[in-house]
């Protein structure tokens, strides 16, 4: 790996590090929605169901990042399975049980957003002198078959195939569907695969050894705090933080769920997060399909049936942001291979914001200092970040310039 190239993935590694949660933050998470799905769990109708509750989306691939701004939310999805349900029970049947349940409890009944399409969301809000953490937490109840967690563990212990993990799909609540109120027959509700598409992630993320073990013990079962992240990851949180600075605010900006499915199909094992994120910026858009009327179609890894980019039919702004997006993402990472010292600098400020940036090189700069006391580190005066660590060594304040 060249000099240039080393410099630039220390970048880049300590940008992705300081999106990462923190231990506190996860611990906080998990705490909250393990106490959130063992009071659900036993409500007197549903725990002899089996009820499991447990993270799908960013928190459970590794991907999540922290918000840009400290009053934002963090978006936490989870999953309130029951094996098998009552013969009678439809859709809503199943979705008010887990309401009605949340609203019986006094703190929880406060926190309790208006219901949603398919979820129940509550909202966290904990604050004090030196302290805030905000959250919000999506439940999202569903069915599974009798044989499903013994297919789920032989999968993760085995090699299986794509029909296998289909077969991991789990059954939804979604009051939009006709047969809502009425259908008690589980295959005739939408299916979604969140087991199904950790595996496939944890299959992309093509690491070995002790890496691997570490990966997969983070993303399956149900996910556990993992300091170190694979090349894919990290350039899936990039990509995200890309993202939001991009469209801060706006509604319809691309969704996290298309950017990670493109860069995990485009990734191909390379070990330099700046190589990898390149490449992929490069490769994605060749995992967009269309169909016969020209409508775009981005399927869903584990569940076919499903495109995740059905509704720039109907929101064609979603599909303008989204190539835009990509257009401007390759625009930056171009400018970034090719630039150092302050305009680098001034570079990843722009594109990822500037309080991540600062927090980036101020990391760099510890270490460099730590080197250079510890004579593991001469500074040079050339490359990517000569100067600037040169100039930081010796002087505190001149490394980010005036704020």
């Amino acid at each position: 790996m060249e000099i240039r190239e080393v410099e630039l993935n220390k970048v880049l590694l300590s940008l992705a590090s300081n999106l990462d949660i923190t231990k506190t933050q996860f611990e906080n998470l998990a705490k909250s929605y393990e106490a959130v799905g063992e009071y659900i769990a036993n409500d007197l109708e549903l725990k002899d169901y089996h009820p499991v509750i447990s993270p799908q989306g960013s928190l459970r691939l590794g991907t999540i990042i922290q918000p840009i701004n400290e009053d934002d939310d963090l978006d936490i999805d989870l999953v309130f399975r029951l094996r098998e349900k009552k013969h009678s029970w439809t859709q809503k049947d199943i979705k008010h049980k887990v309401g009605l349940r949340l609203k019986d409890h006094g703190r929880y009944h406060d926190m309790l957003d208006e219901e949603g399409r398919r979820c129940w969301t509550l909202l966290y809000r904990q604050e004090s002198d030196n302290f805030k953490e905000r959250y919000h937490m999506d439940i999202l109840p569903c069915v599974v078959d009798t044989d499903y967690d013994a297919r789920f563990q032989r999968m993760i212990s085995s090699a299986y195939s794509l029909d296998e993990i289909q077969n991991l799909a789990i059954r939804i609540t979604d009051k939009k569907m006709p047969i809502y109120e009425t259908c008690t027959d589980i295959k005739q509700w939408l299916k979604s695969n969140p087991d199904g598409y950790a595996i496939w992630f944890a299959s992309r993320c093509r690491v070995s050894g002790e890496q691997r073990s570490s990966i997969m013990a983070s993303i399956m079962p149900i996910g556990k705090y993992v300091e170190e992240k694979s090349v894919l990851q990290r350039i899936v949180q990039l990509l995200k933080r890309h993202r939001d600075i991009m469209f801060d605010g706006d509604d319809d900006k691309p969704i996290s769920i298309i950017i990670t499915t493109l860069a995990a199909h485009a990734y191909q094992g390379e070990n330099s997060l700046t190589i990898g994120l390149s490449n992929v910026i490069n490769r994605m858009a060749a995992f967009i399909k269309t169909d016969r009327n020209g409508n775009y179609i981005i399927s869903n890894p584990v569940n076919p049936a499903e495109n995740f980019a059905d509704k720039w039919i109907t929101h064609p702004k979603r599909k303008e942001n989204f190539f835009r997006w990509m257009k401007q993402v390759k625009n930056d990472m171009e400018s970034i291979l090719i630039q150092q010292g302050v305009e680098l600098r001034e570079s990843i400020g722009r594109i990822y914001g500037k309080s991540l940036s600062v927090k980036a090189f101020e990391s760099i700069v510890s270490v460099h200092k730590n080197d250079a006391r510890n004579s593991k580190l001469k500074v040079a005066s050339t490359g990517l970040l000569g100067s600037a660590g040169k100039m930081t060594l010796n002087a505190k304040n001149t490394f980010f310039g005036e704020d």
